[in-house]
């Protein structure tokens, strides 16, 4: 369901650099850059410099402007520098510089000087020898000059072919995003080298380890699929059967694999039988499968094959275009038969990687996972070690509430190396909360420090429930309870997640009524397992939306016969479920790969469709286009061939969500529909380790239905989605859900509930004028007026008064938020991109002032080894205490109210935060200042 955004839309950073670059030294100058005997080194030292050069404005999304120039003094050395402006006020999605490279010899990688004092996204394209585009993107952000270096290779998505590079590759592409940053500016760039080797007997970016994934004995996470009498047992025994109905048998695994593995070995004992071992090895959207051998020996043998590029690996599923995407996970093992031997055993011994590594992020890494014993959240670690030693440190951790620190420590932990897990447990409270949050960093004695890890668990809302149908509700999710076809306890299990939606306020689930399932063969139907799906949802109170999808197996996909045999199973739903469902979504995501025929035939299938469901329901709303992000180019075909539908659905998904950039993409998107309801039928962020902290997602949660609400286009809005699709720990697309796989919630399935409590059913009345760096919404519902603020920039204590004369104060995930009273005033802390609501009985006039405390780094982003100052001051009464990140060195300087602080050589990349406790009264608020880390050379 959940699509890889696509062109400019932000996708996941792949950083692919295994060796050191090599590149040729000649004198810098303005030689062509086609002349493979001149210098390679651009430095842009006059206005001629650029006259290979091209400017795009990205036409395909119409809006933006700006143009690429040259800049006398602007260099890092004050000469030359080309610079890159643009403007999206009036809309539009990037704007590029073009530059083509050299046919020979084939570049291997661009480095390169970026000064880009803004947060935008930055996206690299390389078009190949038969002009097919590759894409991939970098997104860091440090107000100086940096140095990329940008692999031609390990894209993450390519159009206009086969998706196999071929080189030399022709052009390259330095886009700037409308992403995450500012809507106009200029990105100077500076000394560019094309790379012609890559050198492996340099020292390199990457590392270099083979590390154990499993010795087999890890039976939790193995699981057995064929006939039964086969099985995996506790002594590593793989017992299979073959008969007619089991040709194959089946360890399946589905966990992800550390790094960015370049060779897999399975180590077994064999018994001769003749049959093959194959794996399936899994990427964003798409498999690859392989045979690791024949067992042909009895005893000991190492199945050895490569991963790599994985050229040699068949290929299958979503993309299906070949592009390895990381990181990988394995499916699983799978024996098939191939002789006439029917029964035996494997014992399974060791299933090893080669795998390439950061040292500076990747060498440690943590997987947190919370129970509740009883009514007390325990907090378990898993910590890996890729290192080849024996490494010795400390786990940090801290405990939360969803805006109080409730306490820390550390502890001596010991990591085997080779990967080897080892375990530790820490004991959590509630301290009469909702949440439990733990947050977690392993710091060793030499230096080596993991990134930050984190988890949450949250409590259900207790108390009455509303069990009454109201489609005049906005608030919706993919519960996807279709998920549950075929599952033994399919009812019990879709009644727990309905409770669970429920309590949360969720009054619409958009489900997918599966064609193959219903009609299995043409004119034989079975609506058994949809019956018992759209009961249970409405005796919840939650409407149903059908997604109605994909082809069957026994028609004719994408042809007149096929359409009408689509037709003819829309007809049988309308007619079975008229009464009860009347939104019908036609197709999902056709735009990208989930609709692989001419794009002209959906708007075929589209208009016969709407003339079906019309002809039986005449009230019935058809919902058309569904497109994956907001492709107006997509949108605009359907209108203009008349396709035919009563709102427009699209998923418009995003890299960062930036309020008025989002509101404004809506509202045009509503007008581009001529006024027709656009609802959003998917959108979502990932909580997965390497992507957003749990409770960085509970934060899109509110942001996302706030400003949807907020923007008076959205109809309704749904998350993507509510149950989480897999325990993967580093796969993105098993963490999109704010209640886990085995339905434990998460902190997002409180801000979910907090916002559908509060504003659900609320009218918008306007945006506030509440100063430089805040965002402010305010709802009226019936004589109450909520209002809704968070920071987009550094969190911030305020003073704040709210004309009301009682007021209640409210966090994210629905408890009362901290405050203090001063002078008058309510002393709030608004931390970023944190919602914090305010709620009066009568009008609310909300004025902020001054902040009572401010901390403020000298710079907000450094380079590890780097010296970063902090300035502090408060008001009279208000107390400060600054509390660094382990292993930070810090120097009181002299003017008694400003720190130094050296950042360890060792750091890795990301966002660090120094904690400033905020003494008020009996109030301690905990201010966080976040300095983000960057690496020396960002590589991508």
């Amino acid at each position: 369901m959940r699509t890889p955004p696509i062109l400019s839309i932000a996708i996941p950073l792949l950083s692919l650099t295994c060796c050191a670059a090599q590149t040729v030294d000649r004198e810098p100058g303005t030689e062509d850059p086609n002349d493979s005997s001149r210098s390679r080194v651009m430095t842009f030292p006059d206005a001629d410099s650029l006259k290979s050069w091209s400017f795009s404005n990205g036409p395909e999304w119409p809006g933006a402007t700006g143009r690429l120039a040259w800049h006398a003094d602007a260099g890092r050395e004050h000469d030359g520098a080309a610079a890159l402006s643009y403007n999206f006020e009036k809309g539009g999605n990037y704007v590029a510089a073009i530059v083509p490279l050299p046919p020979s010899p084939a570049v291997k990688a661009v480095r390169l000087w970026v000064h880009k004092p803004t947060a935008n996204l930055m996206i690299f394209r390389a078009v190949d020898a038969d002009g097919e585009a590759f894409q991939k993107n970098v997104r860091y952000h440090y107000p100086g000059w940096q140095q990329l270096e940008i692999t031609i290779g390990g894209w993450g998505f390519s159009w206009g072919g086969d998706g196999t590079f071929r080189n030399p590759p022709r052009e390259f592409h330095i886009l700037i995003e409308n992403d995450g940053g500012t809507r106009a500016g200029t990105v100077l760039l500076d000394d560019l080298q094309w790379v012609y080797e890559m050198d492996p007997d340099s020292p390199t970016g990457d590392a270099q380890t083979t590390y154990v994934e499993s010795d087999f004995t890890d039976t939790g996470h193995w699981r057995y699929e064929g006939s039964p009498g086969g099985g995996f047992d506790e002594n590593r025994s793989w017992k299979y059967e073959f008969d007619d109905d089991h040709t194959s048998t089946n360890l399946v695994r589905d966990r992800g694999i550390l790094g960015r593995p370049q060779r897999m070995l399975v180590r077994i004992t064999g018994d001769a039988s003749g049959h093959e071992l194959f794996a399936t090895i899994g990427s964003h959207f798409q498999n690859f499968e392989r045979s690791l051998g024949t067992i042909d020996q009895t005893g000991p043998m190492t199945l050895d094959v490569p991963l790599g590029d994985m050229k040699s690996w068949r290929h299958f599923g979503g993309e299906d275009d070949g592009i390895v995407r990381y990181p990988l996970r394995l499916i699983g093992l799978s024996l098939r038969k191939k002789t006439e031997t029917e029964r035996g055993s494997l014992r399974m011994m060791e299933l090893a990687f080669d795998t390439a590594y950061r040292p500076d992020s990747e060498t440690v890494a943590l997987i947190p996972t919370v129970s509740t014993s009883g009514d007390t959240p325990r907090f378990s670690v898993e910590l890996r070690s890729l290192a080849e030693q024996t490494l010795t440190g400390r786990l940090h951790w801290s405990l939360h509430q969803t805006d109080r620190l409730l306490r820390g420590g550390s502890q001596p932990v010991t990591l085997s190396p080779r990967g080897k897990p080892t375990f530790t447990e820490i004991e959590g409270e509630w301290a009469n909360g909702n949440v439990a949050e733990g947050r977690f960093r392993f710091r060793a004695d030499n230096g080596v420090e993991s990134p930050e890890a984190s988890t949450t668990v949250a409590r259900a809302p207790r108390g009455d429930v509303d069990l009454a149908l109201n489609p005049a509700s906005r608030m919706g999710v993919g519960m996807y309870l279709y998920r549950f076809h075929g599952h033994p306890e399919a009812k019990l299990w879709m009644g727990r997640m309905c409770d669970l939606a429920a309590r949360a306020g969720v009054k619409w689930t958009r489900e997918e009524f599966h064609w193959n399932w219903i009609e299995p063969a043409r004119g034989q139907t079975d609506f058994t397992f949809f019956d018992q799906l759209v009961d249970t949802a409405h005796e919840h109170g939650i409407s149903v939306y059908a997604l109605c999808c994909y082809w069957t197996t026994w028609t004719k996909p994408y042809t007149d016969e096929g359409i009408e045999d689509y037709c003819r199973y829309l007809e049988t739903l309308v007619r079975r479920y008229g009464d009860r469902i009347k939104h019908w979504e036609i197709w999902n995501e056709p735009n990208v790969f989930f609709w692989s025929g001419p794009k002209e035939t959906y708007v075929k299938l589209l208009k016969r469709a709407y003339e079906t469901i019309k002809a039986i329901d005449p009230d019935a709303q058809v919902l058309g286009c569904s497109t994956a992000g907001i492709d107006t180019s997509f949108i605009k075909m359907v209108l203009d061939a008349d396709g035919p539908f009563d709102a427009l659905t699209v998923h418009p998904y995003r890299g960062s969500l930036d309020p008025d950039r989002f509101i404004s993409e809506l509202r045009n998107t509503r007008k581009l529909a001529s006024g027709r309801d656009v609802w959003i039928t998917e959108m979502g962020w990932p909580s997965h380790i390497g992507g957003l902290a749990e409770r960085t997602q509970a934060q899109h949660v509110a942001r996302t239905y706030i400003c949807a609400l907020a923007s008076g286009a959205a109809r309704s809005v749904a998350w993507y989605d509510f149950r989480e699709d897999g325990a993967d720990p580093f796969f993105n697309e098993h963490h999109f859900g704010l209640i886990r796989h085995d339905l434990t919630p998460k902190i997002g399935y409180l801000s979910l509930a907090t916002v559908g409590r509060l504003i659900g059913t609320a009218e918008f009345e306007q945006e506030l004028d509440v100063g430089p760096g805040l965002v402010g919404f305010r709802f009226r519902n019936g004589e109450q007026s909520i209002a809704a603020l968070w920071s987009t920039g550094a969190s911030k204590l305020v003073r704040l008064t709210t004309g009301a004369q009682s007021a209640r104060f409210i966090n994210m995930t629905g408890g009362p938020a901290l405050t203090a009273p001063l002078q008058g005033s309510t002393i709030m802390l608004l931390e970023r991109d944190t919602p914090t609501y305010v709620v009066a009985e009568g009008p609310l006039k909300l004025e902020i002032g001054d902040a009572p405390a401010r901390i403020t780094p000298a710079q907000p982003a450094v380079h590890p080894g780097d010296e970063v100052s902090v300035r502090f001051a408060s008001d009279e009464g208000v107390l400060i205490d600054l509390q660094p990140p382990p292993g930070w060195q810090v120097e009181p300087l002299k003017s008694g109210n400003e720190l130094r602080y050296t950042v360890p050589r060792r750091v890795p990349a990301g966002r660090r935060q120094l904690l400033g406790n905020v003494t008020i009264g009996d109030a301690v608020f905990v201010l966080p200042v976040e300095i983000e880390i960057v690496p020396q050379i960002v590589r991508g």
